[in-house]
């Protein structure tokens, strides 16, 4: 038995304050006697089992919320784990990790990756169902992984080029994707035909020579339309799933530009808006600015954990972490380090959609 159940079982105080388990979610009632969906099925059809559902929805929304005001009792903050790219080891290793203390995380997820995936790499829609089921939240991370924000160019785009050279080739990575390339004066569209990199730089080829010049001032990013597609469409597909999607990640921190205003009207919370040290402040909260720490261990020692851990339970904040289960720095060791830490601390572990209800911010 972990720490931190013997703890919940025993009703003893940790770190000085009231140790409260994380319950799982209501949304997985029907396996406690609640009215899932399976559960639905069997109970007859009509009128009445439309009723029974609304009922079951609101019973269980008022047992969440009581469960979220139980957690948070006697804490002395909130604190959100966010995991991104839906990697398999999401569900592998991270899950596993925080099933054995009863705490939550959200994942980052990429539908396209779990969807096309053919070898065993990414999440299944049903593994990340099970995961939502099980209480952790569900945000969007695109989907397949684009980079969203505008990136510099490197060098003057002449009329006539076929390549452009950029401060990152991100735009790269998926050919026929649609580009905008601009300076303060002229505006050039184009479609990516590949990329690379060479003794000036990195580049993105074109699939058609530029019919303007523009500046090395310039940056490249994608239509808006186009962007604002991607979210829609990755939404779409995760709410097919079945899941509720409540925040974004930007993927490589590439937060610069346009995109910056489609995120905010679109979504409610974005947790890694900006580097920064994951400590938010909740006296004029934005949740559409909030930083994040990374604790894998190429990122933080676990005296720097313990740190982030303290300010997060001395001042008034909202704290966010963040990580990728697939890399190798992201350990079993590190989760229950970072888990523990901030379990004796006494911080609440809620989802992103958790902490912004408690805020009033949904």
């Amino acid at each position: 038995m972990r720490r931190r159940n013997l703890l919940a079982v025993l009703g003893v105080t940790a770190a000085g304050g009231a140790a409260t388990a994380y319950r799982v979610s209501q949304r997985d009632s029907d396996e406690n006697g609640g009215t899932g969906d399976d559960q639905n099925e069997s109970d007859g059809n009509g009128d009445d089992e439309s009723g029974s559902e609304e009922s079951s929805d609101e019973s269980a929304d008022d047992e969440q919320a009581d469960d979220l005001e139980e957690r948070l009792e006697g804490s002395e903050g909130m604190l959100v784990f966010t995991y991104d790219d839906s990697p398999i080891e999401d569900y592998t290793l991270t899950y596993q990790v925080h099933k054995e203390y009863d705490v939550p995380g959200c994942v980052a997820a990429c539908p396209g990756w779990m969807q096309d995936d053919g070898g065993g790499e990414y999440l299944s829609p049903d593994q990340l169902r099970e995961m939502y089921d099980d209480g952790w939240g569900v945000m969007s991370h695109t989907y397949y992984h684009r980079a969203l924000g505008e990136i510099e160019l490197t060098e003057t785009a002449q009329e006539g080029d076929d390549r452009i050279y950029v401060e990152a080739n991100r735009h790269a990575d998926i050919e026929e994707d649609p580009l905008v390339i601009f300076d303060d004066e002229n505006r050039a569209t184009a479609t990516v035909a590949g990329g690379g990199s060479d003794s000036t730089g990195e580049y993105v080829e074109l699939a058609e020579p530029l019919e303007e010049t523009i500046d090395a001032s310039g940056h490249v990013r994608y239509p808006e339309e186009f962007m604002q597609d991607i979210l829609d469409d990755t939404d779409a597909q995760l709410e097919e799933w079945g899941l509720t999607v409540v925040g974004f990640v930007y993927t490589y921190t590439r937060y610069h530009g346009l995109i910056e205003d489609l995120v905010r009207d679109h979504y409610d919370a974005v947790a890694n808006h900006r580097f920064g040290g994951g400590h938010n402040e909740i006296d004029g909260l934005d949740p559409t600015t909030m930083q994040r720490q990374y604790i894998e261990t190429d990122r933080a020692t676990e005296e720097e954990i313990e740190e982030f851990m303290q300010t997060a339970a001395e001042d008034d904040v909202l704290s966010i972490v963040g990580g990728h289960s697939q890399f190798e720095t992201i350990t079993e060791e590190r989760l229950e380090y970072t888990i523990e830490t901030a379990l004796e601390h006494d911080l609440a572990i809620v989802t992103m959609e958790e902490a912004l209800t408690e805020l009033g911010h949904l």
